[in-house]
C-alpha cells in the first residue's frame, strides 16, 4: 500500500513520467490500477456483510469510480497526475477496506 504513493511522488520528479505514452508509465499505471481493483473487490465483498457504514461505502465507491476512468483511458491526463490520482484513490479504498475488516 505504501509503494503507490512513492511511485506517484517519484513520477513527479522523473522526466520519463511526463507522457502517458511512456512504457514505464503504462506499466506503473497498470500496476496501480490492478491494486485498486483488488482493493475494491475485497472491500465490496466485506461490504456485503451489512456491517460497513454507508458513508464508508459511499467514499470508497466515489474514489473507485473517479479513478476507473483514468485507468480505462489515461490519455486525457498527464502521467504524474494519473498516478497521483490512482494512488490517492487506492489509499481511500485501503482505508475503507481496513474499516470494513474492523466491523466485519
Amino acid at each position: 500500500m505504501r509503494t503507490l504513493p512513492l511511485i506517484a511522488a517519484a513520477c513527479l520528479l522523473l522526466p520519463s513520467c511526463t507522457t502517458t505514452g511512456d512504457p514505464s508509465f503504462q506499466k506503473n499505471l497498470a500496476t496501480a490500477c490492478q491494486a485498486l481493483d483488488t482493493g475494491h473487490l475485497a472491500f465490496a465483498a466485506l461490504a456485503l456483510s451489512g456491517s460497513v457504514k454507508q458513508s464508508t461505502i459511499d467514499k470508497e465507491a466515489a474514489a473507485y469510480a473517479g479513478v476507473r476512468v483514468i485507468c480505462a483511458d489515461p490519455s486525457n491526463v498527464t502521467a504524474a497526475n494519473a498516478l497521483v490520482l490512482v494512488a490517492t484513490a487506492y489509499a481511500t479504498v485501503a482505508i475503507a477496506l481496513k474499516e470494513a475488516k474492523t466491523h466485519a
